[in-house]
Protein backbone atom coordinates (compact mmCIF):
# COMPACT_ATOMS: atom_id res chain seq x y z
CA UNK A 1 0.00 0.00 0.00
CA UNK A 2 2.92 2.37 0.32
CA UNK A 3 3.87 2.38 -2.89
CA UNK A 4 0.31 3.25 -4.13
CA UNK A 5 0.14 5.80 -1.52
CA UNK A 6 3.43 7.62 -2.42
CA UNK A 7 2.25 7.72 -6.20
CA UNK A 8 -0.82 9.38 -5.10
CA UNK A 9 1.00 12.26 -3.61
CA UNK A 10 2.85 12.37 -7.31
CA UNK A 11 -0.25 12.69 -8.82
CA UNK A 12 -0.38 9.47 -10.02
CA UNK A 13 -4.00 7.82 -9.56
CA UNK A 14 -3.56 4.20 -9.39
CA UNK A 15 -6.52 2.01 -11.13
CA UNK A 16 -5.06 -0.70 -9.61
CA UNK A 17 -5.40 -2.23 -5.65
CA UNK A 18 -1.65 -2.36 -5.10
CA UNK A 19 0.51 -1.75 -7.67
CA UNK A 20 3.26 -3.88 -6.40
CA UNK A 21 4.38 -7.85 -6.75
CA UNK A 22 7.36 -9.96 -7.46
CA UNK A 23 9.07 -13.75 -7.43
CA UNK A 24 10.67 -14.59 -3.81
CA UNK A 25 13.88 -12.35 -3.79
CA UNK A 26 15.54 -10.48 -0.34
CA UNK A 27 14.70 -6.73 -0.07
CA UNK A 28 18.02 -6.37 1.90
CA UNK A 29 20.61 -6.22 -0.41
CA UNK A 30 24.14 -5.78 1.02
CA UNK A 31 25.91 -2.69 0.91
CA UNK A 32 28.80 -2.31 -1.87
CA UNK A 33 31.08 0.43 -2.37
CA UNK A 34 30.42 2.35 -6.20
CA UNK A 35 28.27 1.53 -9.05
CA UNK A 36 28.92 2.26 -12.99
CA UNK A 37 28.08 5.24 -15.59
CA UNK A 38 24.73 6.34 -15.91
CA UNK A 39 23.81 5.34 -19.68
CA UNK A 40 21.32 6.99 -21.22
CA UNK A 41 21.63 6.06 -25.05
CA UNK A 42 18.84 4.50 -26.64
CA UNK A 43 20.30 1.40 -28.53
CA UNK A 44 21.82 -1.42 -26.26
CA UNK A 45 23.22 -4.51 -28.03
CA UNK A 46 24.28 -7.90 -26.58
CA UNK A 47 27.85 -6.92 -26.92
CA UNK A 48 28.24 -4.56 -24.06
CA UNK A 49 25.92 -6.68 -21.77
CA UNK A 50 27.92 -6.80 -18.68
CA UNK A 51 27.07 -10.29 -17.61
CA UNK A 52 28.65 -13.67 -19.62
CA UNK A 53 25.16 -15.07 -20.32
CA UNK A 54 24.41 -14.70 -24.15
CA UNK A 55 21.01 -15.75 -23.90
CA UNK A 56 20.31 -13.40 -21.10
CA UNK A 57 22.44 -10.68 -22.35
CA UNK A 58 20.24 -10.71 -25.93
CA UNK A 59 16.34 -10.32 -23.76
CA UNK A 60 18.05 -7.68 -21.72
CA UNK A 61 19.33 -5.66 -23.86
CA UNK A 62 15.75 -5.99 -25.70
CA UNK A 63 14.41 -4.92 -22.41
CA UNK A 64 16.52 -1.81 -22.11
CA UNK A 65 15.81 -0.51 -25.81
CA UNK A 66 12.17 -0.68 -24.80
CA UNK A 67 12.79 1.25 -21.74
CA UNK A 68 14.26 3.85 -22.94
CA UNK A 69 11.66 3.97 -26.57
CA UNK A 70 9.11 4.15 -23.66
CA UNK A 71 7.46 0.52 -25.29
CA UNK A 72 4.94 -1.13 -22.77
CA UNK A 73 3.85 -3.75 -24.67
CA UNK A 74 7.85 -4.68 -25.28
CA UNK A 75 7.59 -5.27 -21.65
CA UNK A 76 4.77 -6.65 -21.21
CA UNK A 77 5.30 -10.11 -23.75
CA UNK A 78 8.50 -10.10 -21.93
CA UNK A 79 6.74 -10.83 -19.05
CA UNK A 80 6.40 -14.09 -17.05
CA UNK A 81 2.93 -14.86 -15.78
CA UNK A 82 3.16 -17.00 -12.73
CA UNK A 83 0.66 -19.02 -10.94
CA UNK A 84 1.05 -19.31 -7.24
CA UNK A 85 -0.18 -21.22 -4.12
CA UNK A 86 -0.14 -18.67 -0.87
CA UNK A 87 0.66 -22.04 0.96
CA UNK A 88 3.80 -22.57 -0.64
CA UNK A 89 4.52 -18.08 0.37
CA UNK A 90 5.32 -15.73 3.06
CA UNK A 91 2.50 -13.89 4.18
CA UNK A 92 4.74 -10.88 5.08
CA UNK A 93 5.84 -10.42 1.86
CA UNK A 94 2.80 -11.87 -0.07
CA UNK A 95 -0.18 -9.66 1.28
CA UNK A 96 -2.73 -10.80 -1.16
CA UNK A 97 -2.59 -14.05 0.33
CA UNK A 98 -4.09 -12.79 3.78
CA UNK A 99 -7.48 -12.95 1.69
CA UNK A 100 -6.54 -15.17 -1.65
CA UNK A 101 -5.48 -18.90 -2.08
CA UNK A 102 -4.07 -18.41 -5.17
CA UNK A 103 -2.15 -15.41 -6.81
CA UNK A 104 -1.97 -15.74 -10.56
CA UNK A 105 -0.47 -12.82 -13.27
CA UNK A 106 2.59 -10.76 -12.76
CA UNK A 107 4.62 -10.00 -10.25
CA UNK A 108 5.46 -5.84 -8.74
CA UNK A 109 7.52 -5.24 -5.78
CA UNK A 110 7.97 -2.21 -3.73
CA UNK A 111 11.11 -0.40 -1.86
CA UNK A 112 10.04 -2.40 1.31
CA UNK A 113 10.66 -6.42 -0.77
CA UNK A 114 6.52 -6.53 -0.58
CA UNK A 115 5.30 -8.62 -3.54
CA UNK A 116 1.84 -8.32 -5.09
CA UNK A 117 0.40 -10.00 -8.66
CA UNK A 118 -1.50 -8.38 -10.72
CA UNK A 119 -3.55 -9.70 -13.55
CA UNK A 120 -2.75 -8.64 -17.04
CA UNK A 121 -5.25 -5.40 -17.43
CA UNK A 122 -4.08 -4.07 -14.41
CA UNK A 123 -0.19 -5.09 -15.15
CA UNK A 124 -0.76 -3.53 -18.29
CA UNK A 125 -1.93 -0.16 -16.84
CA UNK A 126 0.99 0.12 -14.03
CA UNK A 127 3.75 -0.39 -16.95
CA UNK A 128 1.76 2.09 -18.57
CA UNK A 129 2.92 4.50 -15.78
CA UNK A 130 6.03 3.39 -14.97
CA UNK A 131 7.02 2.93 -18.77
CA UNK A 132 5.72 5.75 -20.43
CA UNK A 133 4.71 8.26 -18.07
CA UNK A 134 7.84 10.31 -18.66
CA UNK A 135 7.40 14.09 -17.34
CA UNK A 136 9.65 15.74 -20.09
CA UNK A 137 9.86 18.75 -17.55
CA UNK A 138 11.20 17.11 -15.10
CA UNK A 139 14.85 17.80 -14.04
CA UNK A 140 16.85 16.86 -10.98
CA UNK A 141 20.54 16.11 -9.56
CA UNK A 142 20.56 13.27 -11.86
CA UNK A 143 19.56 15.10 -15.19
CA UNK A 144 16.26 15.33 -17.08
CA UNK A 145 13.36 12.59 -16.85
CA UNK A 146 14.83 10.15 -19.68
CA UNK A 147 14.95 6.75 -18.86
CA UNK A 148 18.53 5.90 -17.25
CA UNK A 149 19.74 2.81 -17.93
CA UNK A 150 21.95 2.11 -14.77
CA UNK A 151 23.32 -1.12 -15.47
CA UNK A 152 22.79 -5.16 -14.48
CA UNK A 153 22.97 -6.69 -10.88
CA UNK A 154 23.30 -10.06 -10.60
CA UNK A 155 21.31 -12.05 -7.33
CA UNK A 156 22.26 -15.72 -6.49
CA UNK A 157 24.32 -18.56 -7.92
CA UNK A 158 24.28 -21.75 -10.16
CA UNK A 159 20.53 -21.82 -11.07
CA UNK A 160 18.98 -19.77 -8.63
CA UNK A 161 20.90 -16.73 -10.21
CA UNK A 162 18.78 -13.93 -11.60
CA UNK A 163 19.60 -10.39 -12.52
CA UNK A 164 18.36 -7.20 -12.05
CA UNK A 165 18.32 -4.62 -15.26
CA UNK A 166 18.20 -1.09 -12.56
CA UNK A 167 17.25 2.58 -14.23
CA UNK A 168 16.21 5.55 -13.00
CA UNK A 169 13.54 7.78 -14.69
CA UNK A 170 11.58 11.08 -13.67
CA UNK A 171 7.33 10.27 -14.32
CA UNK A 172 5.01 12.36 -13.79
CA UNK A 173 0.55 12.18 -14.38
CA UNK A 174 -0.06 13.81 -17.65
CA UNK A 175 -3.36 14.15 -16.36
CA UNK A 176 -2.17 16.22 -13.41
CA UNK A 177 -0.55 19.52 -12.35
CA UNK A 178 1.45 18.07 -9.75
CA UNK A 179 4.83 18.24 -10.41
CA UNK A 180 6.83 15.03 -11.58
CA UNK A 181 9.11 12.99 -9.55
CA UNK A 182 11.94 10.54 -10.00
CA UNK A 183 11.30 7.09 -9.57
CA UNK A 184 13.80 4.41 -9.30
CA UNK A 185 13.52 0.56 -10.78
CA UNK A 186 14.78 -2.82 -11.52
CA UNK A 187 13.47 -5.66 -13.53
CA UNK A 188 14.61 -8.84 -12.17
CA UNK A 189 15.14 -11.45 -15.10
CA UNK A 190 15.16 -14.97 -14.02
CA UNK A 191 15.35 -18.44 -16.28
CA UNK A 192 12.41 -20.59 -16.57
CA UNK A 193 12.64 -23.73 -18.97
CA UNK A 194 15.87 -22.52 -20.28
CA UNK A 195 14.36 -19.08 -21.54
CA UNK A 196 15.22 -15.64 -19.66
CA UNK A 197 11.94 -13.36 -18.81
CA UNK A 198 11.59 -10.66 -16.35
CA UNK A 199 10.09 -12.58 -13.45
CA UNK A 200 9.70 -9.23 -11.08
CA UNK A 201 9.30 -6.00 -11.52
CA UNK A 202 10.32 -3.27 -8.45
CA UNK A 203 9.56 0.32 -8.45
CA UNK A 204 9.30 2.92 -6.03
CA UNK A 205 10.03 6.88 -5.92
CA UNK A 206 14.30 7.22 -5.35
CA UNK A 207 13.13 8.72 -1.84
CA UNK A 208 11.18 6.09 -0.71
CA UNK A 209 14.45 3.73 -1.32
CA UNK A 210 16.80 6.13 0.29
CA UNK A 211 14.75 5.00 3.58
CA UNK A 212 15.74 1.55 3.58
CA UNK A 213 18.75 1.88 1.35
CA UNK A 214 21.81 4.30 2.16
CA UNK A 215 23.20 4.67 -1.31
CA UNK A 216 20.34 3.05 -3.86
CA UNK A 217 22.61 3.80 -6.53
CA UNK A 218 25.11 0.82 -5.43
CA UNK A 219 22.87 -1.26 -2.89
CA UNK A 220 19.42 -1.89 -5.24
CA UNK A 221 18.68 -5.28 -5.67
CA UNK A 222 21.97 -7.07 -4.76
CA UNK A 223 24.61 -4.64 -5.54
CA UNK A 224 27.50 -4.07 -7.11
CA UNK A 225 25.76 -2.96 -10.85
CA UNK A 226 27.48 -3.10 -13.26
CA UNK A 227 27.34 -0.67 -16.51
CA UNK A 228 26.49 -1.78 -19.58
CA UNK A 229 29.71 -1.24 -22.42
CA UNK A 230 29.32 0.76 -25.70
CA UNK A 231 25.65 1.72 -26.12
CA UNK A 232 25.38 3.39 -28.93
CA UNK A 233 22.40 6.18 -29.87
CA UNK A 234 20.22 5.19 -32.74
CA UNK A 235 16.30 5.47 -32.77
CA UNK A 236 15.24 2.61 -34.07
CA UNK A 237 13.84 -0.02 -32.37
CA UNK A 238 15.90 -3.41 -31.83
CA UNK A 239 16.02 -5.44 -34.97
CA UNK A 240 14.93 -9.23 -35.08
CA UNK A 241 17.91 -10.23 -33.75
CA UNK A 242 17.09 -8.73 -30.36
CA UNK A 243 13.02 -9.93 -30.23
CA UNK A 244 12.19 -11.65 -26.39
CA UNK A 245 11.71 -15.41 -27.07
CA UNK A 246 8.16 -16.17 -26.44
CA UNK A 247 7.11 -16.41 -22.68
CA UNK A 248 4.93 -19.13 -21.47
CA UNK A 249 1.53 -17.88 -20.26
CA UNK A 250 1.39 -19.33 -16.96
CA UNK A 251 4.78 -20.12 -14.92
CA UNK A 252 5.57 -20.69 -11.15
CA UNK A 253 8.33 -19.81 -8.87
Amino acid sequence: MALAVSLVACGYQPEIERPGAATGVSSAPPPVATTGPISTAPTFTPDGCPVDDPAFCEQAAFLANALVLSDADAVFDLSRRVSMDCADLDRDVFPQCEDKGTLKGYVVGDYQGQLFVNGPADYRRTLGFFVEAVDDEYSDEFGGAQMQILGVSTCGKGSDTSYHLVYLVGLGDPTSTLPGARFMGTYELTKEDGSWAIGATYVGLYTDWQLVLDDPLTQIACGDVQPWVGAAPNLNPPQSESQPTPIPATGST
